[in-house]
């Protein structure tokens, strides 16, 4: 049924065509023949494509990356906001507000080229743009909302009783993993950083490394997110983008006293994060690297999740860092509802490879002595053979 709605579709449009240039010929002669007659032309506008009532589930779901009963919600969380961010009077050829929401994360799933996510509803790719961009700074507002730490005394022993039945490791409120995202900076930036060493017109493309860390809970959550240029990082070593991070400073507050965070071995260990023991000798020290490996794992899950649902992540970033920042934190929130609902959308979609976290492939982290202290007690206390 639905490859003969599609072309029935196909043989409207032909039509719709054929009396167009019709139309134009017949004008044309007109023209010739009455130079002082106005002849009114009646524009045929064809309807809009709209996915949520023409695309069965299994199609929708590959495509938008969500089922149709959560994209609904989404719709409805985002809908007001953009339409109050809109202030503009409803043009004739106004993308709808549900169909920028669509597009927008079409667009975000990164399963095919954008020019055909921008056909496919109707719009140019430079208006695509401009849909991207709103939707993204709408849903990047809500992140207080959606991505947060743990707050309230019960909040936080639930997350670290969700931790502690992984394997059995007490004390644990997040798994720390960081990686790295491709920002090509727009024409505009690239020409203005170089009119003063160059005298051409034509704009040379930059591309950026955009530094991520993300602490994600035991149900694949992300409940902090850290967004950095290279150039902000000394030498961009993974100890130093947690060093300026707001989460160490957090932790140095006490405002998660007695709960730690887990890292891995590209990490240097310190009082609020540990991460794996580099040469064990002991028997608890195995013990304890086993269980760390385990109750680490959400974080790699959920870094795998969150980029095969979004493919551009994967792929690059266009535009200024400031507008990467919003379209990251926005697919963080996306996330995080579809954490929350369930979604199974991504679990479905067997055509999209696994995503393998890059760890900023540096030497492993160096700690001092001191800074391991706590997690040589931290050992003793929980993996001891006695």
């Amino acid at each position: 049924m639905d490859d003969i709605k599609v072309f029935q579709r196909f043989l409207k449009d032909v039509k719709h065509l054929k009396d167009l240039e019709l139309q134009h010929v017949h004008n044309k002669r007109c023209g010739q023949n009455n130079k002082g007659s106005t002849i009114n032309k009646v524009k045929r506008r064809r309807p809009r494509f709209h996915p949520l009532e023409e695309m069965n589930e299994i199609e929708f779901r590959n495509k938008y990356r969500y089922t149709k009963e959560n994209m609904r919600r989404i719709i409805e969380i985002v809908r007001d906001d953009l339409e109050v961010d809109y202030y503009e009077p409803m043009k004739r050829n106004q993308v709808p507000i549900d169909l920028q929401i669509l597009s927008a994360i079409r667009f975000f799933g990164g399963t095919e080229h954008p020019h055909l996510s921008a056909m496919a509803h109707g719009v140019s790719l430079h208006t695509m743009a401009k849909i991207t961009r709103r939707v993204a700074a709408v849903l990047s507002s809500k992140a207080s909302s959606y991505i947060r730490m743990p707050a309230t005394l019960s909040e936080k022993e639930r997350m670290m009783r969700s931790f502690q039945s992984l394997s059995n490791m007490p004390q644990v409120i997040g798994a720390l993993v960081q990686t790295t995202v491709r920002l090509q900076l727009d024409s505009s930036r690239v020409q203005a950083s170089r009119s003063c060493y160059s005298g051409t017109e034509s704009p040379v493309p930059i591309e950026e490394l955009v530094h991520l860390q993300v602490v994600a809970d035991a149900e694949h959550k992300i409940r902090d997110l850290d967004i950095r240029l290279s150039e902000e990082l000394d030498l961009s070593t993974a100890p130093e983008l947690f060093s300026l991070s707001r989460i160490k400073e957090r932790f140095e507050q006490n405002e998660f006293r007695g709960r730690i965070l887990l890292g891995n071995d590209s990490l240097s260990c310190s009082p609020c994060l540990f991460t794996p023991v580099q040469y064990p000798k002991t028997k608890s020290e195995d013990l304890y690297n086993h269980a760390h490996a385990i109750t680490f794992a959400p974080a790699i899950k959920c870094l795998n999740v969150w980029m095969r649902r979004f493919g551009i992540l994967g792929s690059e970033l266009l535009g200024t860092f400031g507008s990467a920042k919003q379209t990251i934190t926005a697919l963080a929130v996306l996330h995080n509802m579809a954490m929350e609902w369930n979604d199974p959308s991504i679990d479905a979609d067997s055509c999209v490879s696994v995503y393998k976290p890059n760890f900023l492939s540096y030497a492993h982290g160096t700690s001092t002595a001191e800074e391991q202290r706590n997690r040589n007690e931290f050992i003793k206390s929980h993996f001891s053979n006695n």
